[in-house]
């Protein structure tokens, strides 16, 4: 639906949005959301039928995303909606001055975290998915499941 009919995909995700706050709010919890698993999609640039996007009509609830596009980590974006830098396994450049600047890079380890990475602490990231909570300029490392573990990946260290 998201290729096909863009504007219903987001009218419906909207809704849900709304739907999930509500059951947030009675439980007494603030909403935190993933849009993107698997994609890299640019939800803070795709407009409702108000002219807003997502991240700004709903700026009572926490976004975060991971992004392979250094681009979108360094333009303006609303303030609750955070991002993070991936290591893809040809990128080291951008990710280590990313860290500089004081953002976040993510990294999937095949044995383990190490303390430091490219001069940067590690922690672990595998603990919980609330990356919105991590200190800033910090390596998140990530453990490879499944078959990445013996896959022979560039973007696994």
């Amino acid at each position: 639906m998201f290729h096909h009919d863009r504007q219903r995909f987001l009218q419906e995700l909207n809704l849900d949005i709304e739907l999930a706050k509500k059951k947030a709010t009675k439980k007494g919890l603030k909403l935190a959301i993933r849009l993107n698993g698997t994609s890299d999609i640019p939800f803070e640039d795709l407009p409702l039928a108000n002219g807003r996007s997502l991240m700004d009509t709903h700026n009572d609830t926490q976004f975060y995303d991971y992004t392979k596009v250094v681009k979108r980590l360094r333009k303006r974006r609303p303030k609750n909606y955070y991002l993070m830098l991936s290591y893809s396994g040809s990128n080291k450049k951008e990710c280590v001055r990313a860290l500089e600047d004081g953002f976040n890079v993510a990294v999937i380890f095949k044995k383990g975290l190490p303390e430091t990475l490219w001069g940067y602490k590690v922690i672990d990231g595998d603990k919980d998915d609330l990356r919105f909570l991590d200190p800033k300029g910090v390596v998140v490392g990530l453990r490879a499941k499944g078959p990445a573990r013996t896959a022979n990946n560039k973007m696994i260290l």
